[in-house]
């Protein structure tokens, strides 16, 4: 070819060049974006579009796209339950692009925070590259990787947020209480249709609500205050209304932050309204509620906020763990750290007294049992452990031991003769369990009066026995309470058995909010809390 043929060659080119990129622009809106119509004034072409009701999701794409990411393994049922009953249509795309509810799911998880996450979501960032790709293609063509990645982390997601991140290692922990069974197909069909408030409501318990908005007032105020520290060099242990004291500016500033103060002033004088606070932020904590400025006030008044946010939701994970439904008429609820049993009728509180329970080397196992008998004067059969540990080397150092605690030997076994002096004291409550755990009367009434209430074998003494069994018995008209008074005293043991089992539910909450709608914190007496912290943050 010559030059001539050369140079009409490279010019052709660039003309058609020229040509196609001016159709480009021209087919642009004002807004730089494409039209409906591309090509010449004369030769005008309808841009393909697509319709996202015959887009199906392959079967088989489903099993690609888990097979390259093992973390959504555990959901393969529900993508398929859930795919299923949408006939494998897309469910995140509509005519107009994604949906709504796809930038929803993307802003709750960049702010898993205020779910009280701690278990971090997989494939955050390719989540984000693929919805950055689909805005770069004004949201058309959908893409099937981000239909099923959108999919795959709703489900984990609801899990996290709902499920229980840790649920299926409770066990591990010591959790024995049954666990919740959830049907992530099912709330994401739900989710689709309806708002994620009412989906909420009936993926976890109201507790579970209800600490959630006060975790979100901590981390409110953590983002906005300083941390607010009493001194802690001087314990007042009677402060007299009316007295000026060093630690007081500090003590009412701490006290408003956290809410027990309604007003702040500048008087460093230790009024009533300063010492109603006091005994406010006491209850909350289970400290008992005297005047004094102890150790364990101040200790309890300056943990950072933080760690407060952390002790939350450590206990909303716990609280993702419980089953919903119906419990029945009747249930009881023994809270180990707060050293409390709640009776609930028809769902609601009906009653609460103290209880002790078992000290560090002798936990209280958390677990779920049915109530089915009350023994009234019952025996003592002592366990073998505490016979072997406690009774023979007192039998080898007084003879006598078993007469003077009213013990005796029963068929190779040692138990201990009804009566006042009886270490169940007057009467027992019985639901049937491996650990040999029930609930109890005891002859140590004192122990009732002291903050920190760890001091049993593992049962679990209850401060008001008899108040339990007139609950229980309510039903039973013949059980009055002069009847009930009779028995526990009768000296001769006597089984009553319950005309329907009443569930008992054993469980360990350091933070949660009570009837009054107050947030309340107790001690981790058991070293749970860390642990399960640790696995959250792996």
């Amino acid at each position: 070819m010559d030059n001539g043929s050369q140079y009409f060659s490279k010019l052709s080119k660039q003309l058609v060049g020229f040509a196609c990129l001016g159709l480009f622009f021209l087919s642009m809106g004002c807004n730089g974006r494409p039209t409906d119509r591309v090509g010449t004034r004369d030769n005008v072409v309808k841009k393909v579009s697509i319709d996202v009701r015959t887009l199906r999701v392959d079967t088989l794409a489903i099993h690609s796209f888990l097979s390259r990411r093992s973390a959504f393994t555990e959901f393969a049922e529900d993508f398929k339950a859930f795919y299923s009953s949408q006939g494998y249509h897309y469910v995140w795309f509509d005519q107009n692009g994604l949906i709504e509810a796809a930038q929803h799911l993307l802003g709750r998880i960049n702010a898993e925070d205020n779910d009280g996450i701690l278990k971090k979501l997989p494939y955050k960032e390719e989540l984000s590259s693929l919805m950055d790709q689909q805005k770069e293609k004004n949201f058309m063509p959908p893409s099937l990787e981000l239909e099923l990645m959108l999919t795959a982390q709703y489900f984990s997601y609801a899990k996290n947020r709902w499920g229980g991140a840790e649920l299926a290692k409770a066990k591990d922990i010591g959790w024995y209480l049954p666990g919740k069974k959830l049907s992530y197909s099912e709330l994401l069909k739900k989710q689709l249709t309806v708002s994620s408030a009412d989906v909420e409501q009936e993926a976890v318990i109201p507790q579970y609500i209800a600490l959630r908005k006060m975790l979100n007032h901590y981390q409110e105020l953590e983002k906005k205050e300083k941390e607010i520290l009493v001194p802690q060099q001087e314990i007042i242990k009677q402060p007299i209304i009316g007295d000026t004291l060093a630690m007081v500016t500090k003590l009412r500033e701490r006290l408003f932050q956290l809410g027990d103060l309604q007003r702040i002033s500048p008087s460093k004088i230790y009024d009533q309204e300063l010492a109603d606070a006091v005994l406010r932020f006491k209850k909350r904590h289970g400290i008992k509620e005297d005047p004094s400025l102890d150790s364990r006030f101040l200790k309890e008044i300056n943990v950072p906020l933080r760690a407060r946010i952390q002790q939350i939701m450590i206990n909303m994970e716990r609280m993702r763990w419980i089953p919903l439904g119906d419990h029945g008429s009747k249930f009881i609820l023994v809270n180990i750290p707060a050293f409390q049993l709640y009776y609930y009728e028809n769902n609601k509180l009906s009653w609460t007294c103290k209880v002790v329970v078992g000290k560090e080397m002798s936990q209280t196992v958390i677990f779920a049992g049915n109530l089915q008998n009350i023994v009234f004067s019952p025996y003592w059969y002592v366990p073998q452990d505490i016979i072997k540990k406690e009774i023979l080397p007192e039998m080898k150092k007084d003879p006598d031991y078993l007469d003077k605690h009213h013990m005796e030997w029963n068929n190779g076994h040692v138990r201990q003769k009804p009566g006042a002096d009886n270490s169940l004291g007057l009467i027992k409550f019985i639901f049937p369990n491996v650990n040999d755990i029930y609930l109890h009367d005891t002859p140590s009434k004192p122990l009732f009066n002291e903050d920190i209430r760890a001091f049993s074998h593992g049962c679990i003494r209850v401060e008001q026995p008899k108040e339990l069994a007139q609950s229980l018995l309510e039903d039973m008209p013949i059980w009055t309470s002069k009847r009930i008074d009779l028995a526990m005293r009768s000296g001769k043991e006597q089984w009553v058995s319950l005309k329907t089992k009443v569930p008992v539910y054993i469980g360990y909450f350091t933070a949660y909010v009570d009837s009054a709608g107050q947030l309340n914190f107790r001690e981790d007496i058991y070293h749970k809390d860390a642990r399960l912290l640790d696995m959250l943050m792996q």
